[in-house]
């Protein structure tokens, strides 16, 4: 007789298809695993898996809980809909009944420290525990602080702003240093004034634990297993956090990929899954089949060659050459009829399918792809905004202001709240209306719209922290996918975590892809863009080349390349340009990588 066990070990089996790395994973004992997850390996798949094997062997014990941690908002939710959705049915057929909830906590960093706090928060400062009805700022914006924390003197402002820098900078003496002024700053200054800044609340969490080592204890022994998903992604204050609810006893997993760490600007930790690696002692393991791309060969094989430069920039291992899609036009006005006419080719023999036009940044280059877009009626969704657009993040900023005020009279996430707050939004930006912010309302309509189908099942306080965290995370452009075009226009930035049937890259030219910032200031191979990785440009190279494997990888059928031989600089004037030296990496083939037109 079959005993229980053994039906969910062979329904995973099942579901698996005999992929081995996925079911090593899956069945790891050890419990102390680095996953090193790219772009359409399976991690989603093998990370529910592991969680539903971990149920049934009672590595979670009642009442014992897995915390699930993400960088992002957005992803922390994907994985609580897919773990209540599918372990149920992994674990159907035994004799385990269990309510997901009870075995595991999943948030992104900032939710579990804003839970944390609203249960202990009141040890620091009584207005914690209504964390929720509290006005988060942006510290980073010091005449923002000041008018928020009305009396909030400039050298304060002045001091939170500096650390909010240091923390993107990676300063870590400085972060380490003044960390303990930067919280009494924020506690007899700005709670006070029911303000509180995004990093705070991961700051005052870190306070609480080190003031309050019994807190800290009771967590640890709370939480037996941590899994940590998007892992490169983690910045020095969350590091800190895991660090500190991490014990010798802990059942520890994290899963990343350090080709996707594109947040190095904002204060992602270089190098930190090999450091985890070390510090916690953990098992690396690599999932190896590619399924995004599995009926495509050539993609397969540039996805390997990607890979195969970031791993041994100065001498990679390349076994066969990619070819691939990339076409080379006189001008710009020729490159971006060639991407539309291209696009709507794509469309027009397959009208379900989805095409982005992904750039790193706004430009003319881009701007002349929209005016043609606009100049021939072709409907398409404006994406062109990042974490550090101005607008963006205002329009979040006033998103969140405006639901905190609604909840202080109605602590309840109902359709009605979602429409009256849509509705004071839209009369807010009725006079300053643009593209991106009526590209940010369509995403803002979307937002609310999948809260009540999505996350039906999640209870209220989990929704407010949703809903408060997404406006904090400038999460709206998450919701990019449920946009219903044919054809969107975003960054790179924009579009990572979402995918589409096909992806255009334009502007792959010098100053471009990578762009003048990002290494082409001070390359020594400007003139003719023949790249030389050396330990001088290392470093740049490896940024670079993460938001280039990021927008090849948000494709699943196809990706298309082009680049035009004139590109229009921030004045409109056309400059001969240099192909893109990412067009000729060792393993894309030189010989046939261009058509030319």
């Amino acid at each position: 007789m079959i005993n229980s066990l053994d039906k969910i070990k062979s329904s995973i089996e099942e579901r698996h298809q005999g992929d081995l790395k996925q079911l090593e994973i899956v069945f790891d004992t050890g419990n102390r695993l680095l996953v090193e997850a790219p772009a359409g390996y399976g991690k989603t798949n093998t990370l529910v898996s592991k969680i539903a094997f971990m149920i049934a062997t009672g590595e979670i014990p009642y009442p014992k809980k897995l915390l699930a941690l993400t960088f992002s908002v957005n992803a922390a939710y994907k994985i609580k809909k897919d773990v209540s959705q599918k372990v149920p049915e992994l674990l159907r057929e035994s004799n385990i009944d269990i309510k997901i909830s009870d075995k595991l906590f999943v948030s992104n960093y900032h939710g579990f420290s804003r839970r944390v706090l609203k249960k202990y928060g009141y040890l620091l400062h009584e207005n914690l525990s209504k964390i929720d009805n509290i006005q988060s700022v942006d510290d980073g914006n010091i005449q923002g602080t000041m008018r928020e924390a009305e009396g909030l003197s400039y050298p304060n402002a002045l001091f939170l702003s500096e650390y909010n820098t240091g923390l993107k900078n990676l300063n870590y003496n400085l972060i380490k240093d003044n960390i303990e002024q930067y919280n009494q700053i924020v506690i007899d200054e700005l709670l006070l004034r029911n303000v509180i800044p995004y990093n705070a609340i991961l700051t005052l969490t870190i306070k609480l634990f080190n003031d309050y080592p019994k807190i800290l204890s009771f967590y640890q022994k709370f939480f037996t297993s941590i899994l940590v998903d998007e892992y490169q992604d983690t910045n020095t204050l969350s590091y800190w956090i895991l660090q500190k609810l991490i014990t010798e006893k802990t059942n520890v997993i994290l899963l990343g990929d350090s080709l996707q760490r594109i947040y190095g600007f904002i204060g992602a930790i270089p190098n930190l899954l090999d450091l985890s690696a070390t510090k916690f002692n953990l098992r690396k393991v690599q999932l190896e089949k590619n399924y995004r791309f599995a009926s495509n060969p050539e993609m397969l094989l540039l996805d390997k060659n990607i890979r195969s430069n970031a791993q041994n920039p100065t001498s990679p291992i390349i076994e066969e050459d990619s070819n691939i899609q990339h076409r080379v036009l006189d001008n710009q006005n020729e490159e971006s009829l060639y991407v539309i006419r291209k696009s709507l080719e794509l469309i027009q023999e397959s009208p379900k399918s989805k095409v982005a036009i992904l750039v790193k940044q706004r430009s003319n280059n881009i701007s002349r792809i929209i005016d043609t877009l606009n100049h021939n009626s072709i409907p398409f969704f404006y994406g062109l905004f990042s974490d550090e657009d101005p607008i963006y993040t205002k329009f979040h900023r006033t998103c969140l202001f405006e639901f905190i005020e609604l909840i202080k009279s109605n602590n309840r996430v109902s359709k009605k709240l979602a429409k009256i707050h849509l509705s004071k939004i839209k009369e807010i930006y009725n006079e300053n209306k643009s593209s991106l912010t009526d590209a940010v309302i369509s995403l803002l309509e979307l937002f609310w719209e999948r809260i009540f189908i999505d996350f039906s099942f999640i209870s209220n306080d989990e929704k407010i922290v949703l809903v408060k965290d997404t406006f904090e995370n400038y999460g709206l452009k998450q919701y990019v996918e449920f946009i219903d075009s044919n054809i969107i226009v975003s960054t790179v930035h924009g579009a990572k975590g979402l995918e589409w049937d096909y992806v255009f890259i334009p502007d792959m030219e010098k100053d471009s892809f990578p762009n003048y910032w990002g290494m082409c200031n001070g390359c020594k191979s400007n003139y003719d863009c023949v790249l030389n990785i050396t330990s001088e440009n290392e470093s740049k190279f490896l940024e670079e080349l993460s938001v280039f494997y990021v927008a090849v990888t948000r494709g699943k059928k196809q990706v298309y390349f082009s680049s035009s031989k004139t590109q229009l600089d921030n004045s409109g004037y056309e400059r001969t340009k240099n192909i893109s030296c990412f067009m000729s990496l060792k393993g894309i083939n030189k010989n046939t990588n261009a058509q030319f037109e």
